[in-house]
């Protein structure tokens, strides 16, 4: 996703209210999201859908690979030969 452009990107909330199907249009097309704002500081980001998705799954991967990493540094890991012994357990094989 690009960063926020600070020319275009940044918006009161009244310009935000008055503008928000261009807003929706910008943001879908550029793929940069819209920081709103209220009394002079930033409030909001207005985000397309499938970039918020996308940031989701992004951080649910970090989250997966921090997690196998706090396994790795505890010792929860298994040799290869282990593994396959118990998926071919599992199998019954």
């Amino acid at each position: 996703m690009p960063r926020v452009n600070f020319a275009e990107d940044i918006v009161p909330l009244s310009s935000f209210r008055s503008d928000v199907t261009r807003l929706m249009t910008q943001t879908r097309t550029t793929h940069r999201p819209v920081v709103v704002t209220q009394n002079g500081r930033a409030s909001t980001v207005f985000l397309d859908v499938n970039d918020y998705q996308e940031l989701l799954d992004k951080a649910d991967l970090a989250m997966e690979l921090y997690k196998g990493e706090q396994d790795i540094q505890a010792g929860r890991v298994l040799s290869s030969g282990e593994v396959r012994e118990s998926v071919l357990s599992s199998l019954g094989i």
